[in-house]
Parts: C-alpha cells; sequence; structure tokens
C-alpha cells in the first residue's frame, strides 16, 4: 500500500529565510507564556516586550508555519469585488 503524501506547495516568500531555533533545554522564567509561534503569538510576545513584560513563546513545530506561514494575510486586491457586490446587492448604508 502507497502511502499518501501530500502535495507540495511553493514556499510563500516571506518563509524563505526563517531562523531556526534549538529545543529548550533549560528552565527560564517569564511573565507571560504564549503557546503558538504563527503571527498572533509572535505579536502578542513583541507588544509586550515593547511594554517591558518578559514574554516567551512556545512553538512545538515550526515557527510561521501552519496558518500563518501558508496564508496570503489577506493582502489581496480582490477585497473590493464582494464588497463591491456587498453594497450593489444590500446599499452601503
Amino acid at each position: 500500500m502507497k502511502k499518501f503524501s501530500p502535495p507540495r506547495f511553493p514556499e510563500p516568500n516571506w518563509r524563505s529565510e526563517l531562523t531556526s531555533f534549538s529545543k529548550l533545554d533549560t528552565d527560564i522564567t517569564t511573565d507571560v507564556l504564549i503557546v503558538g509561534g504563527g503571527i498572533t503569538g509572535i505579536t502578542s510576545a513583541y507588544l509586550l516586550a515593547k511594554q517591558g513584560v518578559k514574554a516567551t513563546f512556545i512553538e512545538s513545530d515550526e515557527t510561521l508555519n501552519g496558518t500563518t506561514g501558508h496564508t496570503t494575510a489577506k493582502i489581496t486586491v480582490q477585497h473590493g469585488l464582494i464588497y463591491d457586490q456587498f453594497i450593489t446587492d444590500y446599499s452601503e448604508e
């Protein structure tokens, strides 16, 4: 029986030079622990750190992988099409 292998897609441009991190092998102390190294987790850690909070994020796989790593992050010129249709069908109000 042949093993299923999902199709490989080209890597998005923003994933081309990601830094990899080694496994945490020592105890650390932190004010806030964030689970997940996607855009939300990384941004949260960054914003907390800017406020002087010792924030740490952990990730079980690769940072910026999964949904964050393989999305357009809603950067598109086509959103106007659906909004125009909503306005046409339901009015701007």
